[in-house]
């Protein structure tokens, strides 16, 4: 690989990797409005269809065995599994299993949980129960607009860019060290750091004492384009890195080369 193929393969996975970035925050984004404009109180469900529930109580209870549930249907059957604190703010919570029945017909049902021994006074607030005809249906009423338009979970999605964003940055740290090996063969290096100062620039790059560079040393600086934009005179060496200052009559920003072949 030589050096312009290196440098076009490091820029189209850097593009690559940002692309998959946005991707993922996109899909971050989406599923959280999605998940914030769906309440936790409606359960969207097709006929046979199980989903877990969990709800809250107004007062303490023991066993699941003392709560009941209510219904405006038959085939909507909820078993009652467990009973138990909430994790943050400590209120009773009971959890379960809400089933639609094959026979359910499609619409909007209430679900409500009580306890056995007062359920008129202790009544939970009501579940939604959206029941849809298929799951074409099921998908377009999501919130969600990945969900809705191509059927794939927000949150999958976003976690399937990471394999994608890490193969592309790992594939531009490569890169960059084999363009930095290329570049110090031919006595050059990409800078990757400017300072503005007084009088022009400070500006860092990967050429030291083990590739022929010292102090008051005059290295000439190169554009992207390759056009001279001024010179820069050595300050401070290390094995593998310097410091230069340089005067230019245009800005200087890393990804700028210096040369001390002139």
């Amino acid at each position: 690989m030589n050096l312009k193929q290196a440098a076009r393969w490091r820029d189209r996975a850097g593009w690559a990797g940002a692309a998959f970035c946005l991707l993922a925050f996109l899909a971050l984004i989406d599923g959280l409005v999605g998940r914030w404009r769906e309440t936790d109180r409606l359960i969207k469900l097709l006929p046979g269809w199980t989903a877990a529930i969990n709800g809250p109580l107004r007062e303490e209870v023991k066993d699941p065995r003392e709560l009941t549930y209510l219904s405006d249907s038959d085939h909507l059957k909820l078993a009652i599994v467990e009973v138990h604190r909430g994790y943050f703010l400590g209120g009773y919570l009971w959890r379960g299993q809400l089933t639609a029945g094959p026979q359910i017909q499609p619409g909007e049902y209430h679900l409500t949980v009580v306890p056995r021994r007062s359920p008129a006074s202790q009544a939970t607030p009501a579940f939604r129960v959206v029941v849809f005809a298929d799951a074409l249906s099921l998908q377009h009423s999501a919130q969600s607009a990945i969900r809705r338009h191509t059927g794939f979970s927000p949150w999958g999605l976003a976690a399937g860019c990471l394999p994608g964003i890490l193969l592309s940055f790992g594939t531009v740290f490569y890169l960059s060290l084999k363009l930095d090996r290329l570049l110090a063969r031919q006595g050059q290096a990409e800078i990757y750091r400017v300072i503005r100062r007084d009088g022009g620039y400070e500006v860092h790059f990967g050429l030291g004492t083990t590739h022929g560079l010292q102090p008051g040393l005059e290295l000439r600086v190169y554009n992207p384009r390759g056009q001279a934009v001024g010179l820069a005179r050595v300050e401070h060496c290390a094995p593998k890195d310097a410091i230069a200052l340089v005067t230019a009559d245009q800005e200087v920003r890393p990804g700028f080369l210096v040369s001390w072949e002139i």
